[in-house]
């Protein structure tokens, strides 16, 4: 191991989940490592200027990105989940529906799930509308910009800090759709919806493959970036963040890893970087 401690910084998002499984990591392989996840935008600008070995961060559109002397790979996404109680007879929605039940100006106004072609006891209930609000991810963000015609929510949408405020609120009698930065556990009282662009396109679920292959459509890509003369010194914790077992740490954390498969080849190819 080098005696120069690693420098890791980027996105906030990820800080009180991995960072004390990277320590704890660190602790025990005895690996020097200094941890400032403390946002996407600052951890790319600590790297460039040196500052920094290594940066998993979110970039946007608008962030210019790293030059060639960097490798830039994705390593998983970030997501939106759209969520209903599982006893609503409703497998998957689309865009414009989705618009119409969150969006302050949309073309429709959906506010019963009758309008979603939903039958029975439930089609004639409104519908609550909640989401995870900006403290608890990116999850809502993604949503307006990607979905919405002008990126400005219903005021009757309900917002929580956290899943289990928002999942704990459909998932009574009064039920309702949630967007969510991760699916809720299976099993339970809730079910994921698959989700489609248009009216007469496909529907997917935001597995692994769907997010990495582009077919779930609400996703925004994870990075890892470095410069390629370090590829060789940050081997070993690169190996681990895109390991099996640290996938659960950054599900928990609201990324969704690479598909097994994919993250064995990323091994490969960043082992091989020069």
């Amino acid at each position: 191991m080098s005696a120069e401690p690693i420098r890791l910084v980027g996105s906030d998002l990820v800080a009180d989940t991995l960072g004390p499984e990277l320590k704890a990591f660190a602790a025990v392989n005895e690996l020097r490592l200094a941890i400032e996840l403390r946002g996407s935008r600052l951890g790319m600008e600590t790297l460039q200027a040196g500052g920094a070995d290594l940066a998993l961060v979110v970039l946007g559109s608008e962030d210019t990105p790293p030059g060639p002397e960097f490798v830039n790979s994705i390593v998983g996404y970030l997501t939106t989940v759209v969520a209903v109680p599982a006893t609503v007879p409703l497998s998957q929605i689309h865009f414009g529906q989705l618009a119409g039940v969150f969006g302050a100006s949309e073309v429709t106004n959906i506010k019963r799930w009758s309008e979603l072609g939903v039958t029975g006891s439930w089609g004639v209930r409104g519908i609550t509308a909640v989401a995870v609000s900006r403290r608890g991810g990116l999850a809502v963000d993604l949503f307006r910009y990607e979905v919405l015609k002008t990126p400005d929510l219903k005021s009757t949408v309900v917002q929580f800090k956290d899943v289990a405020s928002a999942t704990a609120r459909i998932g009574g009698e009064e039920g309702g759709i949630a967007l969510l930065p991760s699916p809720p556990e299976e099993g339970g009282p809730l079910k994921v919806l698959l989700v489609a662009k248009g009216e007469r396109d496909v529907a997917y679920g935001p597995t692994s493959e769907n997010l990495h292959t582009g077919d779930y459509p609400l996703r925004l890509p994870v990075r890892l970036v470095f410069r390629k003369t370090d590829a060789k010194r940050l081997n070993f914790l690169i190996r681990h963040l895109l390991a099996d077992e640290t996938a659960p740490t950054l599900l928990k954390a609201g990324v969704v890893p690479l598909p097994v498969q994919t993250r064995n080849q990323l091994v490969f190819e960043l082992e091989n970087v020069r």
